[in-house]
């Protein structure tokens, strides 16, 4: 996605291990997010039954009607898995095993 992360030395003078790796796996799942989102944004014409409200790290929060709920989770699902494959280029790494929903009647039974 072309994202640059410029990591500083430490007091030795060398970048610090867990910033050098963790720079890039958390700038992936930020740009698997994003692009998320926007897809999801872009579709929802598609589904108006269901609306995003909420993104907290790694979890994307959509409301719906309960009759909604499946059909919402495959949206969810599938666009989360086009995602990974798209930002990571690897469609092996896209299954749909990756991608844990849940449906609940309110935010207090997540």
């Amino acid at each position: 996605m072309g994202r640059r992360c410029v990591v500083e030395p430490d007091r030795s003078g060398k970048p610090s291990f867990t910033e050098r790796l963790n720079a890039p796996v958390q700038g992936t799942a930020a740009d698997i997010l994003k692009l998320a989102l926007a897809r999801l944004w872009e579709a929802r014409k598609e589904h108006p039954q269901a609306v995003p409200i909420l993104s907290v790290h790694d979890e994307i929060v959509i409301e719906c009607d309960a009759e909604a709920a499946q059909e919402t989770v495959r949206w969810l699902g599938d666009t989360l898995c086009s995602a990974v494959e798209d930002v990571l280029g690897r469609p092996e790494l896209a299954g749909h095993d990756l991608v844990e929903t849940s449906v609940v009647h309110s935010w207090g039974e997540t």
